[in-house]
């Protein structure tokens, strides 16, 4: 007969924990009447993959190390809520030939029941794995808990679906299917602190994700024929033409929400083969009092940035691919720069977030009104700072330039790789080098890097990689930390991440760069001037906050790359 140890004892005998710490944990669960396991983690005393790899190997039990991204609903149908939350069981996976049901728990005691008690229900094999609580937490809520929406629509939506888009034109209707699916999509994007919502129909259903933290996430699908009606809502709300489905549409709704917390949704409509596509784009109105130490620059950084502020004419720019969120930082420099001694005046396409004390106009080219049609009337209402949303041509940078050349102090934005790239993109636009030479200040370059979840993130010695670029950073330290992605809690979801960060690089032109622009010099060449004078790289800044523990290498090396 197999004897079986408890859970401290197995730990001890592996010699993953010391006695002594055995004994502070049980003082502290006899006090806080938490399973030792969870209290000894809690402790930083050992890891959830350390005691379920003990477990896994006592009770003979396989671990499986990572969980799905997504289950069918069809697979979730097999086992209902309630019994999924008694047994603490998820199906990950059938297996036809064998007729077996692979389902995960993190119960080893309840290995037995769950075995008997779901084959009886369902009538095939089934096969237990074991997971960690904070995988299986992650997975439940998932699959479970954020599939409610879709099991609703599609028991509820048995109509045809010209009758449902009539249905959800209609004015007064909001207790509808629909509505309560896009209610509870909103909700659950809002929740997640996500920034867009993406809503996709293919060949036979319909599929919502979430960016969350930059990263896309498949969230639940829904009926194929509910898909109309769903865009026809959304089209209601945003006050679009719902008729017509063969071209591109823009809108945007608000909702607010407890705590009077306002979210702006900017919506976009696309056709494709199978329907039209809905992204929409979340703004948190709050967003907009920002403040520029508030946007995760370097001191460093903050203190070069600010220099750059204090100038009382010339252009500054913000470059960086799309969604590298230059707009945010926009945002934190008129609310930096904005009082009632200056005029300040912004050209939008669209305007995002409203600020106090601040004239905003929104681009229509549709009309003719664009960035350079703005930029000439701007100079005509005796303003004192100018926001460009955008360089896009040649016409807009010209006179973005020459508003910088007769004493006012212009801001925009750029879509280049790196701080140095702007120059030479501004002249390939066809820009004069002698007036940028004379007009430009400032460049500031931006990514955006997720942040290590600080409940579950784990401390190791920074990697060699990163260590020749600390030593640079930090010449009087002789040992370098990083902190890497943990295994995932409840916090983040399972990813071990949570929230974003921005890594900058702020290139100040000074009187020798100018001379480099004029002679239209390389990016190489700007770029090693810069760095001469003070520049710290986007890498550089990255490997910075690595050490600081707020991000991770891998994060800086996906947006940034060592020069």
């Amino acid at each position: 007969m197999r004897i079986y140890k408890r859970l401290g004892e197995l730990l001890l005998e592996r010699g993953l924990i010391t006695p002594g710490a055995l004994q502070q944990a049980v003082s502290i669960q006899q006090k806080v009447g938490k399973p030792l396991g969870e209290v000894l983690v809690g402790m930083g005393m050992i890891s959830w993959e350390d005691i379920y790899a003990a477990l896994s190997d006592q009770y003979g039990i396989e671990l499986m190390e990572e969980s799905p991204n997504l289950i069918p609903t069809e697979l979730l149908k097999m086992i209902p809520k309630s019994v999924a939350e008694r047994l603490k069981v998820i199906p990950v996976e059938y297996l036809p030939e064998e007729d077996t049901l692979v389902v995960i728990t993190t119960d080893v005691l309840k290995v037995p029941q769950i075995q008997k008690e779901i084959s009886f229900l369902t009538g095939h094999k089934v096969k237990v794995y074991l997971i960690t609580p904070p995988l299986f937490d992650n997975l439940f809520h998932s699959s479970y808990e954020e599939t409610t929406s879709s099991e609703m629509i599609e028991h509820t939506f048995e109509a045809e679906e010209e009758d449902l888009m009539e249905e959800e034109t209609e004015e007064g209707v909001e207790d509808t299917p629909v509505v309560k699916f896009i209610n509870s999509v909103l909700d659950n994007a809002i929740r997640s602190d996500a920034s867009d919502i993406h809503l996709e129909p293919y060949e036979k259903l319909a599929v919502t994700r979430f960016r969350i933290d930059g990263v896309l996430r498949k969230i639940l699908t829904y009926p194929k024929k509910a898909h109309n009606s769903v865009v026809s809502r959304i089209k209601v709300m945003c006050g679009l033409d719902i008729s017509e489905r063969r071209l591109p549409q823009d809108g945007k709704f608000f909702l607010k929400r407890s705590g009077g917390e306002q979210y702006d949704f900017r919506v976009s409509t696309m056709p494709t083969v199978h329907g039209e596509k809905i992204v929409m784009r979340i703004l948190k109105v709050s967003n907009a009092k920002k403040q520029l130490n508030e946007l995760g620059l370097s001191d460093y950084n903050f203190n070069r940035f600010e220099r750059l502020l204090k100038a009382p004419h010339g252009i500054i720019l913000i470059s960086g691919p799309t969604g590298s969120g230059k707009s945010t930082t926009l945002v934190g420099v008129l609310n930096e720069v904005t009082s009632e001694k200056v005029n300040v005046v912004t050209a939008e396409d669209p305007v995002e977030y409203t600020i106090d004390g601040v004239t905003q106009c929104q681009v229509n080219s549709e009309i003719g009104l664009t960035f350079a049609r703005y930029l000439r009337s701007f100079l005509r209402q005796d303003p004192d700072i100018i926001m460009v949303g955008e360089i896009r041509d040649r016409e807009t940078a010209q006179l973005a330039i020459e508003a910088s050349l007769t004493g006012h102090l212009v801001f925009s934005t750029i879509h280049t790789n790196s701080a140095a790239g702007a120059v030479s993109r501004l002249i390939n636009m066809g820009v004069d080098a002698y007036l940028l030479g004379a007009s430009l200040i400032g460049v500031v370059g931006q990514r955006l890097v997720r942040k290590l979840c600080s409940n579950c993130k784990v401390k190791i010695p920074l990697r060699d990689e990163g260590v020749k670029v600390a030593r640079k950073l930090f010449p009087d330290r002789n040992e370098f930390f990083e902190f890497v992605s943990g295994s995932g809690c409840t916090e983040c979801r399972g990813t071990g991440y949570k929230g974003r960060t921005a890594i900058h690089e702020v290139l100040i032109v000074d009187d020798n760069m100018r001379k480099l622009i004029v002679r239209n010099a390389s990016d190489f060449e700007i770029e090693k001037s810069a760095r001469e004078t003070g520049m710290i790289t986007l890498y550089e800044d990255g490997i910075l906050k690595v050490v600081e523990g707020i991000t991770s290498v891998e994060e800086v090396n996906r947006v940034a790359f060592e020069v």
